[in-house]
């Protein structure tokens, strides 16, 4: 009895302390508002500014969560009834398919293993802990440019979940499934990675993956190998260029850390061709946060907008549908699609590139930008022609066309082919006559079969490396991205009747519902499929057996049936009446989900207008192939003293790189050094040494600012001796309660680097 009282008691007082802590917080915020913003205005209804919630919403809500609490008990006793045995698992009552894994490696693993694999490599574990760095570090980029109004109740939000947050009861593995996930991942001779089409999951030997990989890298006519690591040849052209501009005054110090922020080069993975004789491998071209990238994504916001000046360019399904739902054909008119082979690699750069530089100047895009057509002609040429990678220890450099992966070359391919289509495909490039979505291209046309035939052997002897495929109706039907067309007669119309359509190679399962994402993404998965089959089928009773399609995948996913008619009839609801919700928000901001967050989410995106994003670093696919991973230049990295300080710095050019360039101040002893390094040993009067021999990689982090950032909490934990970065003070609470967990982290960190030094001496 005592010690109920007690807990009730000490439930309470934390419950008292918790709302303390929000008044605090909300009175800070009141008073800077006060201070800042109008002083001279009565400000008697700034409460009602702080919490727009009047009493009528909150006795409805109430009221609403009432009657929730009431169907949930009476769930809950009739389950008892029928199931007195209960687990603490989530996926206790799942049965897993394992038809999506396909084990092709020498490797027998056991039904148990296939299941774990089975569940899909986007699912994620229910996580155990919040990421407080990662969530810090996000913030402090994604709210950089907003007031500090704003800023500082958004912390606010974010700092009373954090301190309210508690691990979840449930896990959606349990112990034998981790157990069988940590016996998979040691297993360092199999590779599994996703199929080029189908969605399924493949296990193959690891000699055999990279045999197949390099298999396609010895194509001469494609690849070539380079003997040096071509990194530093880009980093000066980059910075050349790029000390160039800043010195005209084109683009800001800012501007020139981002541009020279990233020393990776990069990399490359395959994906296995099921539906092909003898599996061959797909390359996938990783250049996300690569050293050219960030010129990439700089050139791209200045040219994005020459999309408007192409024709009959489609961007996704639902644009298409638009363009093609009201088009008539005539009686002699067929249906036919052409496929342009390999488009990027055979697209010619420098062709490219000028008739991209004809368009930004005849756009007028140039008048009211610090840069001239040189300009943009040298960073084109510096990321495209640029096109190095690295696999298995080895460099290489795509020879031809555009790099895959890079952020300019759709839109440059897509520039290309619409010139392309202009003085070569006369007889095609007709208005509402023809659309291309990348490398497809759906026509009407008079042509027959032997006709289109005949045109397309006479494209192909064109002088150059576009070469195209065709495919001409069957039945008056043919499949054009995810539609079926049929030419339909109705009232001496011939229209075309639109149907939404699945390959048989495509997968037959979506986002596994068990996975840890949150339920507003399960929700908008149901929805979006829902709505892109009532966009596309017209007839109803086509649309249900589309439905029921999209049923089965989604009981396959292990999505509740009661959640999936729930969610098809709200969305069919929705559709009848056109709600569009159009929102707008002043920044947006990503995440690392946990459990709960959907209502900080809510809060941040209705009080503050700032849209929430989730990342989820945990999935299946990140923990599997880890011998395959290319470690980062781009680090936080912690340098012991012996006197028992420390010192954190972040870098991009490699650890080895970095402790040379301090070895070296170090050695140099200069009295007026900027290192902190030095200062430290000479104001103890040279009775103690940083050994860079003993320096160790705290984490890897690409983006610029958001290394600085991690530095900055990193010196803050360990108190080393390096200056860094301004943290705003209201994170203070937060990482002082991280603060044992981030220390772990760092001594682990410290461990895995001796381990790691004592398995390769």
């Amino acid at each position: 009895m005592y010690k109920i009282r007690n807990n009730t008691l000490q439930h309470k007082q934390n419950q008292l302390r918790y709302i303390n802590i929000e008044i605090n917080t909300q009175n800070s915020i009141l008073n800077h508002y006060l201070r800042t913003s109008q002083p001279t205005r009565q400000h008697q209804d700034d409460l009602r500014w702080i919490n727009k919630f009047n009493e009528n919403f909150e006795n409805k809500l109430i009221e609403k969560h009432d009657k929730k609490i009431k169907i949930l008990k009476e769930n809950e006793v009739q389950q008892l009834s029928t199931k007195p045995q209960t687990t603490k698992t989530m996926n206790s009552k799942i049965t897993y398919d394992t038809s999506n894994v396909i084990n092709i490696s020498k490797i027998h693993l056991s039904q148990e293993q296939l299941k774990v694999i089975s569940k899909g490599l986007k699912f994620v574990p229910t996580p155990t802990k919040i990421n407080t760095i990662t969530t810090v570090v996000n913030c402090e980029k994604s709210l950089f440019s907003t007031s500090k109004l704003i800023k500082n109740a958004a912390i606010s939000e974010i700092s009373t979940f954090i301190q309210k947050w508690k691990k979840p009861n449930k896990s959606n593995m349990n112990k034998n499934e981790l157990k069988l996930l940590k016996e998979i991942k040691s297993i360092e001779d199999i590779v599994i990675v996703q199929a080029d089409k189908g969605g399924k999951i493949v296990v193959m030997d690891k000699n055999e993956y990279m045999k197949k990989i390099e298999e396609k890298l010895n194509d001469l006519n494609v690849y070539e190998q380079v003997k040096k690591d071509p990194t530093t040849i880009i980093k000066t052209e980059i910075s050349k260029k790029v000390t160039k501009m800043l010195n005209q005054n084109k683009i800001t110090d800012q501007n020139k850390y981002y541009l020279t922020s990233i020393d990776d080069l990069p990399k490359i993975r395959g994906q296995p061709k099921l539906h092909k004789v003898d599996i061959p491998m797909r390359i996938v071209t990783c250049s996300r946060d690569t050293i050219t990238s960030p010129i990439s994504q700089f050139i791209f916001k200045i040219i994005k907008e020459l999309r408007t000046t192409l024709n009959g360019v489609v961007c996704n399904t639902s644009n298409f549908i638009k363009n093609i739902r009201d088009v008539k054909l005539n009686q002699d008119e067929h249906l036919a699609s052409l496929d342009i082979q390999d488009l990027y690699t055979n697209i010619p750069v420098n062709k490219a590139i000028d008739i991209t530089l004809e368009r930004i100047v005849e756009s007028k895009k140039l008048d009211n930008l610090p840069f001239t057509k040189t300009d943009i002609k040298e960073l084109l040429d510096l990321t495209l022609k640029n096109s190095y990678f690295q696999f298995n220890g080895k460099f290489y450099k795509q020879k031809t066309g555009l790099p895959m992966g890079n952020t300019l070359s759709p839109i440059l391919a897509d520039i290309y082919m619409d010139e392309y289509q202009k003085q070569h495909l006369h007889e095609v490039n007709i208005p509402n006559k023809i659309w291309r979505y990348v490398d497809d291209i759906l026509i009407i046309t008079k042509m027959n079969k032997p006709e289109l035939d005949q045109y397309v052997y006479d494209l192909n002897k064109i002088r150059g490396t576009i070469k195209f495929t065709s495919e001409f109706e069957q039945n008056d039907q043919i499949n054009y991205l995810d539609t079926m067309l049929t030419k339909t007669k109705i009232n001496n119309d011939i229209i075309l009747k639109i149907r939404w359509f699945r390959k048989d190679t495509a997968a037959d399962r979506l986002l596994n519902y068990e996975s840890s994402h949150g339920k507003s993404i399960k929700n908008n998965i149901v929805k979006n499929m829902t709505t892109r089959i009532l966009e596309t089928t017209q007839d109803n009773k086509d649309q249900q057996e589309d439905l029921n399609k999209l049923r089965n995948m989604l009981i396959k996913s292990n999505y509740p049936l009661k959640e999936i008619e729930k969610l098809i009839k709200q969305t069919c609801q929705e559709f009848q009446s056109n709600k569009n919700k159009n929102n707008e928000f002043i920044c947006s901001l990503t995440l690392p989900y946990v459990p709960g967050m959907e209502v900080l989410k809510r809060k941040l995106e209705k009080k503050l207008k700032i849209k929430v994003y989730f990342s989820y670093p945990y999935k299946l696919q990140s923990q599997f192939n880890q011998s395959l991973k290319v470690p980062s230049k781009s680090v936080i990295y912690q340098i012991p003293c012996s006197c028992k300080q420390t010192y954190v710095g972040q870098t991009k050019v490699g650890i080895d790189n970095r402790m040379k360039q301090h070895s070296k101040a170090i050695n140099d002893n200069e009295n007026n050094s900027k290192s902190e390094m030095v200062k430290h040993f000479q104001e103890k009067k040279f009775q103690c040494l940083f050994d860079t021999n003993d320096a160790f990689i705290i984490e890897e982090e690409k983006d610029y600012w958001k290394r600085r950032t991690k530095e900055a909490i990193y010196s803050i934990i360990s108190e080393s001796v390096n200056t860094h970065d301004e943290i705003n003070a209201a994170w203070t609470p937060i990482l002082h309660k991280a603060k044992h967990q981030i220390e772990r982290k760092i001594e682990s960190a410290r461990e895995n680097y001796n381990k790691y030094k004592r398995t390769k001496t």
